[in-house]
């Protein structure tokens, strides 16, 4: 699992900067959360295909964060696009691109899967064989989803020296690896926990977008290896984050805290500040594994 920033502030974005979006490589699957305005410069400036794009996650209908997406779904056709592409999206968005594609009369050239997200609580929206993706609901001024993106149980690493001292045949090793017993070359069945050891641990990145603070939003992302909150305002503004449902330093960091979480990166900053520092040393004071959002910026999960 691999994240990498492409827009780091919140609504109205800064010379250079852009609104929330992260690109999120997990397995040979590329998952776009939120869709800012001037994605697609970013997507180019950080080498990332258009074409690689397999998912879209759209948190809500602000603007910040999909405002580039009809411009996206545009530019994959000229493109000659041929891979589905698959978008989750509340229904307001939903109707918006269906809008755009009727009344510009836009005849694409590949399959678009939109499916409208309407749930109340966790589900999930997606899995093939490689991971998962539950949706988890937020607490904004609009309907606002959370996600998280899990990664299936691993096969496991074979013991090559001992797979052949226990005399089996190459082609067995994948099934050895994929927790399958096989007979060797003596006519001898060998269980695969003799010759292979547990594989990598599953990896998990939540993705919180526009919310306030609550305490069912804890369970939701316990035990992330990587958790994204939004941190719009500093503590001494935290009047301002009350009203408009957003969440400040303190608030992320006390929710990665009691979701006990190994990381935490922080971005949408409002663009009433220009010292980003002080938002990770606010930070710390509670919690203190922090990444503050940077255009380009690449985390490993």
């Amino acid at each position: 699992m691999k994240i990498t920033v492409l827009g780091s502030q919140g609504a109205i974005p800064k010379v250079g900067k852009f609104s929330s979006s992260l690109l999120l490589k997990v397995s040979n699957s590329n998952i776009l959360i939120d869709c800012c305005e001037g994605v697609q410069h970013q997507l180019r400036k950080n080498k990332i295909k258009l074409s690689k794009i397999d998912i879209i996650l759209i948190s809500h209908a602000h603007g910040d964060h999909y405002f580039g997406l009809i411009g996206l779904i545009s530019t994959f056709s000229l493109l000659k696009r041929d891979k589905k592409l698959i978008i989750f999206c509340p229904l307001s968005v939903f109707k918006i691109i269906q809008a755009h594609i009727k009344f510009s009369k836009m005849t694409l050239s590949y399959e678009l899967d939109l499916r409208v997200l309407n749930n109340e609580t966790k589900i999930n929206i997606f899995q093939n064989d490689f991971f998962y993706i539950d949706a988890f609901p937020l607490k904004h001024s609009i309907y606002t989803n959370g996600f998280i993106v899990s990664e299936k149980k691993k096969k496991r690493k074979l013991i090559l020296q001992k797979a052949l001292e226990n005399n089996i045949e190459k082609i067995y090793f994948n099934n050895l690896t994929n927790r399958k017993n096989v007979v060797n070359k003596d006519g001898v069945e060998i269980n695969y926990k003799d010759v292979t050891k547990e594989g990598d641990k599953p990896k998990k990145f939540a993705y919180c977008s526009d919310t306030a603070y609550f305490e069912d939003l804890v369970k939701n992302i316990n035990g992330v290896d990587l958790l994204y909150c939004e941190t719009t305002f500093l503590k001494r503004d935290q009047d301002k984050a009350k009203i408009t449902l957003h969440s400040t330093t303190a608030d992320a960091a006390i929710l990665a805290k009691k979701g006990k979480v190994k990381r935490l990166l922080i971005g949408h900053f409002s663009s009433r500040y220009d010292d980003f520092n002080e938002f990770a040393e606010e930070v710390r004071t509670i919690f203190e594994n922090v990444i503050i959002s940077d255009e380009g910026k690449k985390i490993d999960v």
